[in-house]
């Protein structure tokens, strides 16, 4: 009996959770799950594929209290209650180190798996966190860009893989980094929540929901005007089939944290443990605009940024992915140099970016910025265009499109081979 359109709202409410989608795997009437075939991840992609995955640091992290320059002129001056000593920092060499709560990324250090690129930021800086984070996100400046960078990645350079889960999204934030007209990145927060209906319905009231489904979104029912829809509705549909489809192989040998970032880095794990095909995953911890009493706030958050990297790399040598994946920390920017009334930090401009995994050229790249020679605002001027950064993760790490990804071609860095 065909499902009316008011009983498919009613029952198929999950399906709009999450781009309106989710879903046990669904199966036809001749037993072949539905668009198994065209959702299949392992179908396009090749058995070895280079993976970045990208942390946002959200918030505002204070890159001077977490690449410590206790060894430079102005640090202690500037911050006399927020200052680290000497003591509690873990050195790198003599005028800079890591901020003691990073145990595991400075152990990522000594083995020349971190990469930490020192003063980075973009011209006339914006000390807003939404247009400061646009910019990052769409990697354009000097105008409000329309798509992301990373939407213009997987739109030129995976144009041909036909995988609906060659970029994913992971927690419960959509964000600018993936908008693109041309490509469709779902949002995943578990593999249990990505349902199209209630796990417990029968299955063939699974099967009328999913019919009523991909009848809707059918581009030959429709007109022209919904031809746009009808394409994000069916590659919805088949990221949830993909995702149902994916391999069991997963065996967790690693406890992870916890916390938000120490699940998502795990589902992370999970994803291409399953032979998913992703390039990209994209997640973020926040919590890191620091205008009070920032000095325990920002240990406790870069401990629980620590601690979920550090298992999850161990977990990815585990699963023998390491040498396939490269991780990208990053923050929308920095703190000022000199702390507040308020035992915190106020919104300043460039900070450094952690680069890391097994095939990372690790070191210290670019320069840290003076902490006395500052602009009028009393902010770091930036040594090293945040878009430096990506040209080289999707030149010579993900060996795409960089350019037009970019609009124009910026200097690789060292940090990949």
């Amino acid at each position: 009996m065909k499902m009316s359109r008011r009983e498919f709202i009613v029952k198929g409410t999950a399906l709009f959770a999450t781009l309106g989608l989710g879903g046990p795997f669904l199966f036809s009437k001749t037993g072949q799950p539905l668009y198994a075939e065209s959702a299949a991840p392992s179908e396009t992609a090749s058995a070895d594929p280079t993976v970045l995955v990208v942390i946002q640091l959200s918030g505002g992290n204070d890159g001077i209290n977490t690449l410590i320059p206790y060894g430079l002129g102005g640090y202690y001056d500037a911050r006399p209650t927020l200052a680290l000593k000497e003591s509690e920092v873990l050195d790198i060499d003599g005028l800079v180190g890591l901020h003691p709560s990073l145990q595991g990324l400075y152990g990522m250090y000594q083995k020349g798996r971190l990469a930490i690129v020192q003063g980075v930021g973009y011209p006339n800086p914006d000390r807003s966190h939404f247009r400061s984070m646009d910019i990052w996100q769409t990697a354009e400046p000097d105008k409000l860009g329309r798509d992301g960078w990373l939407g213009r990645y997987v739109a030129s350079s995976l144009s041909d893989v036909r995988n609906p889960l060659k970029a994913l999204q992971i927690g419960n934030i959509s964000n600018k980094a993936f908008d693109s007209d041309e490509v469709n990145v779902p949002v995943i927060q578990t593999l249990d929540t990505f349902r199209l209906v209630d796990p417990k319905t029968p299955p063939v009231e699974q099967n009328r929901i999913a019919q009523a489904f991909l009848d809707m979104y059918d581009p030959k029912r429709q007109g022209v005007q919904l031809q746009v829809a009808c394409r994000r509705g069916l590659e919805a549909y088949e990221s949830v089939a993909a995702i149902q489809s994916l391999g069991t192989s997963y065996r967790n040998k690693v406890v992870y944290p916890k916390t938000g970032i120490g699940k998502d880095l795990q589902l992370v794990s999970q994803i291409l443990s399953g032979q998913s095909g992703t390039r990209v995953f994209y997640t973020q911890l926040g919590g890191f605009d620091d205008h009070a009493q920032e000095k325990e706030q920002h240990a406790r958050l870069l401990q629980d940024l620590d601690v979920a990297v550090s298992a999850f790399y161990d977990d990815l040598e585990e699963q023998g992915l390491a040498d396939r994946v490269v991780t990208l920390a990053f923050s929308e920017f920095g703190r000022r140099v000199k702390e507040n009334g308020s035992g915190g930090t106020d919104h300043g401009t460039a900070a450094p970016v952690f680069v890391m995994g097994n095939k990372v050229k690790g070191g210290m790249y670019g320069v840290y910025p003076s902490l006395t020679n500052v602009d009028r605002n009393g902010d770091l001027k930036y040594e090293v265009d945040f878009r430096s950064v990506y040209h080289t993760l999707v030149d010579r790490w993900l060996q795409g499109d960089a350019k037009s990804a970019l609009a124009k071609t910026y200097e690789n860095i060292g940090f990949i081979g």
